[in-house]
């Protein structure tokens, strides 16, 4: 029973969505909405295919919330497993740098900031936002219940479109923690920006990377290639 304590906002959308890589399920909890998109940039973005080509997708008109996917035409079977809400943790991943092929002030990303502000979340409060931003503006925008989602989305749909990332920034409602710093890294995107907090474990991605990081929260930025400060 629900029992209004004030003005009810909707609900934010939440259903199990499976993606079947070969014989491997990677279960996730997110909002059921450009699916395909979240297929690929969860499969880029955890370094489980290289590049989109890779990417393989089965019509399957029995399964329900799920998708089938060979990876460069391989069916094999994989360990890695991951609930879609956290990172796959690789204890012995070496961690790549990242190049930029664009620079962004730190007032250019603050102005990006705008780009968060989505009616879905005003109506529910209940998601997050993503965006891949270039130096015309805006170029994707997603959101999902949970932030690793959002992010999974918008590089997915901006991969899908062809775009190069190398001169993008990731933009994010919620806060930069190691997963998502490695999203960026094996996806090629050199800065994220938060209007939320960045994580100590985040910051050493980005040493080790050059992956540069701007979080409005913090109120610090991590240098990098991409960032003017």
């Amino acid at each position: 029973m629900i029992v209004k304590i004030g003005e009810p906002l909707e609900l934010a959308e939440e259903e199990q969505f499976t993606i079947f890589v070969g014989k491997t399920p990677y279960r996730i909890m997110c909002t059921p909405q450009n699916l395909q998109e979240l297929a690929v940039g969860f499969l880029i973005s955890e370094g489980i295919a290289k590049s989109v080509d890779e990417i393989e997708f089965h019509e399957a008109p029995c399964l329900q919330n799920g998708i089938f996917v060979n990876i460069n035409g391989n069916p094999g079977e994989s360990t890695i497993r991951s609930s879609g809400c956290i990172e796959i943790y690789r204890e012995d991943e070496e961690i790549g740098k990242v190049y930029a092929g664009e620079r962004f002030s730190v007032a250019e990303v603050k102005e990006a900031l705008d780009y968060l502000n989505i009616r879905e979340y005003e109506r529910t409060h209940g998601y997050h936002v993503a965006a891949i931003v270039g130096k015309n503006g805006l170029l994707v925008r997603r959101y999902d219940v949970g932030r690793h989602n959002a992010a999974d989305k918008a590089i997915g749909a901006a991969l899908m479109k062809g775009i190069d990332l190398s001169r993008t920034f990731l933009l994010l409602s919620g806060r930069i923690s190691r997963g998502i710093a490695m999203k960026c890294v094996r996806s090629g995107i050199p800065l994220v920006v938060s209007k939320a907090a960045i994580l100590d474990s985040a910051i050493k991605v980005c040493e080790k990377s050059g992956l540069a990081a701007v979080s409005f929260a913090t109120n610090v930025v991590v240098k990098g290639e991409a960032i003017d400060v």
